[in-house]
């Protein structure tokens, strides 16, 4: 991911509730490690489902954290209440989202992070909740299609000095369900009945219903694992694992930030990303099998290449270069929606876009906010964070109008900053109050 812009937007409004965890039931924690990301880049079975006996245990478990990490609510200030309905360009995307950030305003510090709850039409902060102990901090966010369900994962949060250096290595991951009650104010925050996972989650989806829980392993060639994709039941955290013994890294092009995970309506097919040696792969899996191998039950829909490819009917020239970055399906599954670009080497020139492909064919269906940039590579990524079921309206991460110049810090590039908005056809509305963008801080919906 390339230097993001320096600009800091003004400070974020005090929060109207703060949540602070300060009881949670022990649990036991397991080591992690790291794994490295793939080039030019930033195998176990499923278990048998737990008995009725056993299921209703551990629903009484989760109701008992569940009444613990409640009693801990408080209330910071009296707030005035935050409506939820949407109108003009907000309308018809959801009420709220969530973001991670720290208590510097510099998004890149390396600092424990704490969630927000903000208003999408207004940037208002709703609420701010903190990690509970023992964990102490949230490193991922994945919101269900309610505009009302969030799934959090929290690590403990251990600083190393090392030769003069200063690291947080990855650690463990436990998993808690938010929901927000009127005016987005948080109801409930309920550890899950998932064990602790080793290293850090941060690619996550829940389902739309807010049943189930994707989780990305990446793996790949030098980390000592395979690629693999968890599915957890919430209700009881039975699971059923894919895995891919050999295969590409799953992430996307944009260091992992974005969506590498998404989901269709009817919580049967998750979509993933999927590094191929220079290329991306966007594939299609059945979460319908039992659980297995996850090249056999899913299926490849569209591939962006790293070496030459020609779009001469999407773009009207050659390009020697096309690449994407993160990829989601619209809950439909008829289309898969993803910021791009092309370049062309001789003479140089690049454009930016937001593409919809078919996810049938792989071919391009639609193309929208397409912006040139002569001469020059692009500076910054773009990205799709939400899309709605047929892909009329997105929210998505995007420069910011005007035209390009050059970057000073990069003899190629062209110097632009990036902004969240809403996206209609090629109509762009700015998102007030957003964060500003950058490393685990892009907002969810």
């Amino acid at each position: 991911m390339n230097t993001l812009e320096d600009k800091v937007r003004a400070a974020l409004r005090e929060a109207a509730y703060e949540i602070t965890q300060r009881s949670v039931p022990p649990l036991r924690l397991h080591d992690g490690r790291r794994q490295p990301g793939p080039p030019n880049a930033t195998g176990h079975r499923w278990p048998a489902w737990l008995t009725p006996l056993a299921a209703a245990a551990s629903v009484a478990i989760v109701i008992a954290a569940s009444l613990a990490i409640s009693s801990a609510l408080h209330v910071r200030h009296p707030g005035t209440s935050t409506s939820g309905h949407q109108a003009g360009p907000f309308a018809g995307v959801p009420p709220y989202y969530l973001v991670l950030r720290g208590t510097n305003p510099s998004p890149t510090a390396l600092q424990p992070q704490f969630a927000l709850i903000k208003t999408t039409a207004t940037g208002a902060v709703v609420a701010r909740i903190t990690a509970p102990r023992p964990y102490g901090t949230f490193v991922a966010v994945t919101a269900a299609a309610d505009d009302r369900t969030f799934v959090l994962a929290a690590s403990p949060w251990r600083v190393h000095r090392v030769d003069g250096g200063v690291n947080v290595p990855e650690s463990p991951t436990k998993f808690f369900l938010l929901r927000l009650g009127p005016h987005g104010r948080p109801a409930h925050l309920t550890a899950l009945p998932i064990a602790p996972l080793p290293g850090t989650a941060a690619n996550i989806a829940i389902s739309p219903d807010g049943s189930k829980l994707a989780v990305a392993v990446r793996g790949g060639a030098g980390t000592g694992s395979s690629p693999a994709i968890q599915v957890f039941s919430l209700a009881t955290g039975a699971e059923r694992v894919w895995t891919w013994p050999g295969g590409g890294p799953i992430t996307n092009n944009a260091g992992s930030e974005g969506e590498v995970l998404s989901w269709t309506t009817d919580g049967r097919t998750l979509a993933f990303q999927q590094w191929v040696g220079n290329s991306i792969d966007v594939r299609l899996l059945d979460t319908t099998t039992p659980g297995g191998s996850l090249q056999s039950d899913s299926r490849l829909a569209l591939r962006w290449r790293g070496d030459a490819e020609t779009w001469h009917l999407v773009h009207g020239k050659i390009s020697n270069v096309i690449f994407g970055y993160s990829a989601i399906i619209t809950g439909d599954g008829s289309r898969i929606v993803a910021a791009t670009g092309s370049l062309t080497k001789h003479p140089l020139n690049s454009e930016l876009a937001f593409t919809e492909f078919s996810a049938g064919t792989g071919k391009v269906v639609k193309i929208l906010g397409r912006w040139p940039i002569p001469g020059l590579y692009p500076g910054q990524t773009q990205d799709v964070l939400w899309t709605n079921a047929s892909g009329s309206t997105l929210i998505v991460l995007a420069h910011v109008p005007g035209t390009p110049t050059k970057d000073p810090h990069s003899i190629n590039s062209a110097g632009y900053g990036i902004e969240y908005g809403v996206l209609r056809g090629n109509r762009f509305t700015p998102l007030p109050g957003a964060p500003n963008p950058g490393p685990g801080s892009w907002p969810v919906w």
